[in-house]
């Protein structure tokens, strides 16, 4: 099944410097335009990390056209959000998606999507990663905003010990 993501989740484990739990899960990764143009945008240390996958393992494709449908889940969303979730409806693929508008619009289009948390426990599983918790608290550390609710449930998710 082809994966599609959103911006949120390439930043993410960017700043973390753990893309390639994504290569490793998933092979490739189908991005639209609009999430391209928001990943070249990028400064700071994960803009080498970015680049570095764009030129490996994670491939800008053509936008699709927006099906009636999609129009109608997305309008409130921002062109990153709204591009991939046309291009995940297009090609049947899973979507990775932290914004929660965006993840609501994709289920009710019965799109299969995971977030970064969703990412870091399938890597933990895989035995990619050793802890989800330590890979979100380096993601926090880096400026990305994540509740302690949130580090604290995927931890549990996890399978890990409370902190």
């Amino acid at each position: 099944m082809p994966v599609v993501s959103d911006t949120g989740p390439l930043i993410a484990l960017a700043k973390a410097d753990c893309l390639a739990v994504l290569k490793d899960l998933f092979g490739q990764i189908l991005i639209p335009p609009a999430v391209h143009r928001e990943l070249m945008a990028k400064s700071g240390p994960e803009a080498q990390r970015l680049d570095d996958a764009l030129a490996d393992f994670i491939v800008a494709v053509p936008a699709p056209p927006i099906p009636p449908e999609v129009e109608r889940a997305t309008t409130r969303l921002g062109p990153g959000e709204r591009q991939a979730i046309a291009l995940a409806y297009e090609q049947g693929a899973f979507l990775l998606m932290d914004d929660r508008q965006g993840r609501s619009a994709a289920r009710r289009l019965g799109l299969a999507v995971s977030g970064v948390v969703g990412v870091l426990i399938q890597a933990k599983g895989a035995g990619l990663i050793r802890s989800v918790r330590d890979v979100l608290e380096e993601i926090r550390l880096q400026g990305y905003w994540l509740s302690d609710a949130v580090l604290e449930i995927a931890a549990r998710q996890a399978g890990e010990p409370p902190d």
